[in-house]
């Protein structure tokens, strides 16, 4: 055999494995409604504000109007490795503006609603109004503990604590259905919660593994940023503390108290000024951060 077949003929090999190899992330295939879980992604908003070498200190929910804490980033579905994105619905993936504004409650930002939407809500297989009501259900089944409720000061907490108190505060979820995602800092990110497609809980896939989403073994929480009335936080604890009873016994979808001020709520009320327009990604899925 000549020089050249022998070096032809592995490099012929490598093309043809190459080729035959799925994508993590098809985007040109990926189908609405194709995918094996959701993660419902909540984002802790103080640590959004302290990245990008203070690029974000503009943004309104990094301003002093309302005590953002932890914000609805999005549902995304997911396969059990990689995800779809973006995909085809055969129609105009523009979002009336009345829906956007619905969702300003518990997500901070026009653009994000729009970008969730557009980029992973049409692979959900459901409508626009579907999708955020999704969402917006899932959101408001999470119990957030009441000691990280509206932070005045900063929390250091170590990472299996933070998670066993999460799921105290959930008992319907597992430990294998949530995730907690750290920045190089220690600083808490997101938490991911994983649902199968009927809103049901589900164990989280291998975009999810906890080892490599968090390498530190302490999480540090910053404080919220906007000011935190003693009233407030007594109902912000009442509140939390009578959802995570009703978890307890078996009411997952116990509607929220209109009436309570909801800590982990969006101020509809403030000024769209640009939430970053670029999406990063990390070794997994998602950067966080909002940057779309």
């Amino acid at each position: 055999m000549s020089l050249f077949s022998r070096l032809a003929v592995p490099a012929l090999a490598a093309l043809t494995m190459l080729a035959a190899a799925p994508a993590a992330n098809a985007g040109m295939s990926d189908r609405p409604g194709d995918f094996d879980y959701y993660a419902l992604v909540l984002s802790w908003s103080p640590s959004f504000c302290l990245s990008g070498n203070g690029s974000h200190e503009s943004d309104p929910q990094c301003g002093t109007q309302r005590p953002y804490a932890f914000v609805l980033h999005g549902l995304w579905p997911q396969y059990d490795k990689g995800w779809p994105e973006s995909c085809d619905t055969g129609g105009d993936t523009t979002l009336p503006q009345s829906l956007v504004q619905s969702m300003l409650d518990i997500m901070p930002s026009e653009k994000l609603v729009g970008h969730e939407y557009e980029k992973h809500g049409t692979c959900s297989g459901l409508d626009a109004h579907g999708y955020l009501g999704l969402a917006r259900k899932l959101f408001k089944s999470i119990n957030v503990p009441p000691k990280y409720v509206n932070l005045t000061a900063p929390l250091d907490v170590p990472l299996a604590e933070l998670r066993r108190d999460l799921l105290t505060a959930n008992p319907r979820l597992t430990s294998d259905e949530i995730a907690v995602d750290c920045d190089k800092h220690g600083r808490l990110v997101e938490v991911h919660f994983c649902f199968a497609k009927d809103g049901q809980p589900k164990a989280c896939g291998r975009n999810e593994v906890q080892a490599k989403m968090c390498r530190t073994d302490t999480v540090s929480m910053p404080p919220v940023r906007g000011h935190v009335t003693a009233a407030a936080s007594d109902a912000t604890a009442a509140a939390t503390a009578g959802a995570a009873a009703a978890g307890a016994s078996g009411g997952y979808d116990t509607p929220a108290d209109p009436n309570a001020t909801d800590p982990n709520a969006a101020d509809p009320n403030a000024a769209d000024n640009g939430t970053p327009s670029r999406h990063r990604h990390r070794h997994r899925h998602h950067h966080n951060y909002f940057n779309f």
